[in-house]
């Protein structure tokens, strides 16, 4: 299995978070359990649950975890174990997140030895690519995007692949991806960002991606952005994960998301 958790597919050429991947070496003096969860409105419930073992084992995707696991949204949906984990998650459960009227998800894992692990998570409001613009000529993309009058509304990633025709790993020639803090920015206005990436003149389409994200899922890709960035043996320590999850460690999310898929032929 790839050295990485990813937790959720869009669409078949994107996969989109997290944007970091976790470092799976030891996990330093702990042991327990590590969580992702990303739940997306119109996407099916899924879960990543792994037994952490200490100091000297590296986190085994592929074991079976036994765990109780369950989100409460409208009602409460209980997750079932997978029978052959895939990337998408090694629990899940058959329905589709709605998020009309609710503002807010829990999540409660009960453990063989009846340890509770819970998180709430908050749900960002829809997010829109207002205009967007690819040029050949500074091999550079451009959006724009309305922010919300809500500071705890203005935490974004923005990312823009160059891909060749078809989906896969194999068609991507490079992936560049921005965090956005704009929680002290001035609110309700219309931003604009450019993201710029050599590989867009060989490149046969761009795939742009704006996501909303809660500020607890910021500060965790930005966690694991620093935790690899430190190419360090543990992720305990220099840099902790900064998750949500009390009880283990991880996290726990909503985000929202548009996206443009664009073909050479549209490049200015």
């Amino acid at each position: 299995m790839k050295k990485g958790i990813l937790a959720l597919a869009f669409v078949s050429f994107l996969s989109c978070m997290p944007e970091e991947e976790l470092p799976m070496k030891d996990m330093g003096d702990i042991s327990g359990y590590f969580i992702e969860c990303y739940c997306k409105p119109g996407e099916f419930y899924t879960l990543n649950a792994a037994k952490i073992s200490p100091i000297s084992e590296i986190i085994d995707l592929d074991t079976p975890v036994e765990l109780d696991v369950s989100i409460k949204a409208d009602t409460v949906i209980k997750l079932q174990a997978t029978p052959t984990p895939t990337f998408l998650g090694n629990f899940r459960h058959d329905t589709k997140f709605n998020q009309y009227g609710l503002d807010s998800l829990y999540l409660s894992i009960y453990t063989p030895q009846n340890e509770h692990i819970t998180a709430k998570t908050a749900i960002p409001d829809n997010v829109t690519i207002s205009s967007h613009v690819v040029s050949k000529a500074t091999n550079s993309v451009t959006i724009n995007f309305s922010t919300s009058r809500n500071p705890v509304q203005n935490y974004y990633i923005y990312s823009v692949q160059a891909r060749k025709n078809g989906s896969g790993d194999n068609n991507l020639l490079k992936k560049e991806t921005v965090y956005l803090d704009l929680s002290h920015n001035t609110g309700g206005v219309t931003i604009e960002k450019t993201i710029r990436c050599q590989e867009i003149e060989k490149a046969e389409a761009i795939v742009i991606l704006l996501l909303r994200i809660t500020e607890e899922c910021y500060n965790y890709q930005i966690s694991l952005y620093e935790a690899n960035s430190a190419n360090q043996g543990s992720i305990t320590s220099p840099v902790p994960l900064v998750g949500n999850i009390q009880g283990a460690l991880g996290i726990f999310t909503c985000y929202t998301e548009d996206y443009r898929y664009v073909l050479r032929n549209d490049f200015e």
